[in-house]
């Protein structure tokens, strides 16, 4: 059954973006958070920072290009229809000349592991085609999303397509998706010991499980997590004044922080801060679909 609950976040105006969301099928709610999607012309979107999150982009015409670190470096264009797993570094993505608005997937922490037939070690830092990693079906993908009529059938052709991928690879260790979810939602001081004792299994089968189901080890992703949740909560309340989250999301003191910042986006936090909001960093739907407690202080932009 197609999703409901479609949000418009932003009115469209006449030449400008319009940006909007919806949840998946009930089916799809613990793998998928939300779809989403933007209409607008060329341009830049907002930078995409380091972290432990993935998206599946489907462009319907033109499509994007992507720039490494700072945005100064030749532009790549992306396949219409591509994947973007965890992050080490932060990328820079532009709208190209024609583009006609694309539809995203934003996945759940670790839940992409049972959507895809490889080891999210493999497709970590990169931007993958999803023609070449779901065969036929992912390059249909574009063509279908494409003649949809309107954004609630888009999203119904996302439920089919995420569907039978869920049926053709999903995996087993239960215990694995309970602790990357802790481990997201929980980023400061976990500690693997622990983490393994309250998984019933040894340290080293879950080092060794990490990489594959999220791509990257369970240390780095805790730090990845931790940054990306805090950059989220400053960049959603559109604040300057950092270190009180800072302190509360765990880091030692403000040079810690500052430190973490630059060595994952290059700058230090007042360079990118207090800009406002995009659609990158708005709050996380739960399970159920519905909107989080936490709302933004202000209204997204794309």
């Amino acid at each position: 059954m197609p999703s409901s609950g479609i949000t418009v976040m932003t009115a469209p105006a006449p030449g400008g973006p319009c940006a909007g969301h919806a949840p998946p099928a009930p089916a799809l709610r613990a793998f998928v958070e939300r779809y989403w999607w933007c209409e607008g012309g060329p341009g830049p979107l907002p930078r995409l920072l380091p972290g432990t999150g993935a998206e599946l982009w489907v462009h319907r015409a033109g499509g994007v290009e992507l720039r490494a670190g700072d945005g100064a470096g030749a532009p790549a264009p992306l396949p219409q229809a591509h994947l973007v797993c965890l992050r080490r570094t932060a990328w820079q993505v532009d709208r190209r000349t024609g583009a006609g608005g694309f539809t995203a997937v934003r996945f759940r922490a670790g839940a992409l592991r049972h959507l895809v037939p490889a080891g999210l070690d493999e497709l970590a830092d990169r931007v993958v085609d999803a023609g070449e990693l779901w065969g036929a079906a992912g390059r249909r993908l574009p063509e279908e999303v494409g003649a949809a009529t309107g954004a609630r059938e888009r999203v119904a052709v996302l439920d089919r397509f995420l569907t039978g991928l869920l049926g053709g690879h999903r995996r087993p260790d239960a215990w694995l998706d309970a602790v990357v979810g802790r481990v997201y939602r929980e980023p400061a001081g976990l500690r693997v010991d622990r983490l393994a004792e309250a998984a019933g299994v040894g340290v080293r089968r879950l080092q060794r499980a990490f990489p594959a189901a999220v791509g990257a080890g369970p240390k780095e992703f805790q730090r990845l997590a931790r940054f990306q949740r805090l950059a989220r909560q400053l960049l959603r309340e559109d604040r300057r004044d950092y270190l009180p989250a800072a302190l509360a999301a765990g880091y030692y003191d403000q040079a810690h922080f500052v430190r973490e910042f630059r060595r994952l986006t290059g700058e230090r936090p007042t360079a990118l801060l207090g800009r406002g909001l995009s659609h990158f960093y708005y709050p996380p739907l739960p399970c159920d679909g519905q909107a989080d407690r936490e709302s933004p202080t202000r209204k997204e932009v794309p």
